[in-house]
């Protein structure tokens, strides 16, 4: 009697029970002696290995033990040609032994058996375009694994980014197992044994041949989305801008009935790391928000059993708010922006309002005025960075307050100098710039330094009036942008 299974470090008998478990899942097969006597289970897999072959197995008789194992080998000899080792009468004994029962079955499940015909044809189709041939070497880099589980609906956080060198086998297939046991897929190896290129084809095979019952879900990451649009968050194509020390606010849209609250996480990532995020959940969805306390970007991301939900990541960048920063006169506006002066004349009748805004070089600028019931508004647009004198005129005398100022300011002015090649140093080691903003006008440079989509902490130190030093420390070389990204009056 010759023995069909070859050889590995891990038992036969648990491999071969491993993979009769997956592919007869309603007959509960524990052992291979006494559940095999009334040849119904026999019967079972032959309907498996070609179904319709034996399609009335669950009503035949237990108790015809002897018939039905005797229809069910010559079955399995005509179809499959499976030859007869042992009589039907001892396959049917409750004197069957473990090795007789092996043997015996081990045909349907060697390379090129029947059994391992159909599991092979069944992970064909569900992968068409993978060119699957076997259950060994073609399963080592875990890529067919992690695509069967995603397409099956199961979780494979990073899975557009797998790579297939032979360093990232084991970490792949740990990914395809994880994402199995979330379907309820048990592992038969581990990630270290399935990555061996010498892998038993009966271990995987029988581990494979679970995923044939489990019903296709939707995966994580389409059964929830993330939206972010509030007033005090403006959007651009792929970038939110918000305010510093505003909330930033964002709802969590649950897709399906089937979202588990607790394989939800949300993190914000800013400039010095992750950020306390509050959240509002329900069975129904929910809501959250952060604050982002600096300037620079932050990143949200909500993940849904480890997968990056639809909507995310989102990228939100902190300005400084301007509006906060008050001077007396007139607000601070930018180059180039019309500004209006209203004087209200409270009755006083009579007299010429005249308004002449003068330049940083003292140029005047004559604005027109008008006038609509008594109250006069004057507009000019100043082409100059720096500090303007608006002077106000009743019957050429200045008004009370009269002249104001307004400061102007002009962002694209900035300059980073000695830049044009990048960062020089070495990744980890600080490396400083000079941030030119002398012809900016009045106010204080924001420096954000970003390096793969995160800012990078940075120190800014003004050594001279409008120049200031920036002193970061780069991960990676050339990636890091340099981005001034704002000019704030003060």
């Amino acid at each position: 009697m010759h023995y069909q299974i070859g050889q590995s470090k891990f038992p036969p008998k648990k491999l071969m029970m491993s993979w009769l478990k997956a592919v007869l899942p309603d007959c509960r097969i524990n052992n291979f002696t006494s559940d095999w006597n009334s040849g119904v289970n026999l019967s079972a897999l032959l309907d498996y290995c070609k179904p319709g072959l034996v399609p009335d197995w669950k009503t035949l008789n237990p108790r015809n033990s002897v018939e039905n194992c005797k229809n069910a080998m010559e079955i399995a000899k005509a179809e499959f040609q499976i030859p007869m080792v042992l009589d039907p009468e001892i396959l049917a004994s409750p004197y069957l032994d473990d090795l007789s029962g092996m043997t015996y079955l081990s045909y349907f499940m060697k390379e090129g058996g029947p059994g391992y015909k159909t599991t092979l044809k069944w992970v064909q189709k569900q992968l068409p375009d993978r060119n699957i041939k076997n259950f060994t070497t073609d399963w080592n880099d875990g890529r067919h694994l992690t695509t069967l589980v995603k397409q099956l609906g199961g979780p494979v956080p990073g899975y557009r980014t797998i790579d297939s060198h032979t360093a990232n086998w084991e970490s792949n297939i740990q990914l395809g197992l994880d994402g199995g046991r979330k379907l309820g897929v048990v592992p038969v190896l581990s990630a270290s044994d399935m990555a061996r290129p010498d892998v038993e084809s009966l271990a995987n095979m029988g581990y494979i041949a679970y995923y044939q019952w489990i019903r296709p879900r939707e995966c994580p990451a389409d059964t929830v989305a993330v939206h972010c649009s509030l007033d005090n968050v403006a959007s651009t194509t792929r970038m939110f801008n918000a305010i510093m020390d505003l909330y930033v606010s964002f709802k969590i849209e649950f897709l399906t009935k089937e979202v588990v609250l607790s394989e939800l996480e949300v993190e914000v990532i800013g400039p010095s790391g992750p950020v306390r995020v509050d959240l509002d959940i329900s069975p129904r969805g929910g809501k959250g928000l952060f604050i982002p306390d600096q300037v620079g970007l932050y990143e949200l991301k909500v993940l849904n059993e480890g997968e990056v939900v639809e909507g995310c990541p989102v990228k939100v960048r902190a300005l400084p708010d301007v509006s906060k920063i008050m001077f007396s006169g007139i607000d601070p506006c930018a180059l180039g922006s019309i500004v209006e002066v209203v004087i209200n004349s409270n009755g006083a009748g009579g007299g010429a309002i005249n308004v002449t805004a003068y330049s940083p070089t003292n140029r005047p600028l004559l604005c027109p005025v008008k006038e609509e019931d008594g109250v006069y508004a004057a507009t000019f647009q100043p082409d100059e960075a720096g500090q303007w004198s608006i002077a106000v005129r009743y019957d050429d005398e200045h008004i009370q307050g009269s002249p104001f100022t307004c400061h102007v300011y002009d962002p694209h002015a900035l300059r980073v100098l000695e830049l044009d090649n990048g960062p020089s140093s070495l990744p980890g080691k600080p490396f400083t710039v000079v941030v030119d903003a002398s012809r900016c006008g009045w106010g204080e440079a924001k420096v954000d330094v970003t390096e793969g989509g995160r800012s990078l902490q940075s120190e800014v130190l003004e050594v001279d009036r409008g120049f200031y030093e920036v002193t970061f420390i780069p991960r990676r070389l050339p990636s890091t942008r340099f981005m001034p990204t704002s000019m704030v009056m003060k």
